[in-house]
């Protein structure tokens, strides 16, 4: 389970999230992603589908534009584990991309993740590592570039089609 503290323009939310469960200031909600397309995701909250993009806000912070209204954001206390790099030994059969955005292909546990907002990566380096059906799959940047945005840490379980890790 993750706790952390959800900024929303200058409102500050207690959040806990635990698998397709949710929290928000002790109001109990499902949710799943839908459809991820790059920053552009379809996200279902309690049966209800909202159309969501997120993108830098001109502050500094995240801004999620939500069904067209936009909420400037801030995550504030969720830690993330740095995990150094495992040596990398054959392409990745697994390697889940839409346009920038590495993904489980099944329900998977995540085991290790290997960078973190910023990290400069190239091509084929390992990004993050899934476990599905007992078995390990790399998950690996698809080309040269800087992590946009990491959203998932180890002991997460995780659904197909969750951005868990955004490089640009």
């Amino acid at each position: 389970m993750k706790k952390f503290q959800l900024r929303v323009k200058d409102r500050l939310y207690a959040v806990e999230v635990d698998g397709d469960r949710m929290a928000v200031e002790g109001f109990n909600l499902t949710w799943e992603i839908v459809r991820a397309e790059e920053n552009r995701f379809t996200v279902a909250v309690d049966g209800i589908c909202y159309e969501v993009e997120l993108r830098p806000g001109d502050d500094g912070r995240q801004v999620a534009v939500v069904d067209g209204v936009e909420y400037p954001f801030e995550v504030i206390g969720l830690v993330r584990e740095r995990v150094l790099p495992a040596k990398v030994e054959r392409p990745a059969a697994a390697l889940a991309v839409v346009e920038g955005a590495l993904m489980a292909m099944m329900p998977s546990k995540v085991i290790a993740v290997h960078v973190q907002v910023g990290d400069v990566v190239q091509a084929g380096q390992v990004v993050l590592v899934l476990e599905a059906m007992k078995m390990e799959s790399e998950l690996r940047a698809p080309r040269d570039g800087v992590v946009r945005a990491v959203n998932c840490a180890p002991g997460d379980s995780v659904n197909p089609g969750l951005p868990l890790v955004i490089i640009e």
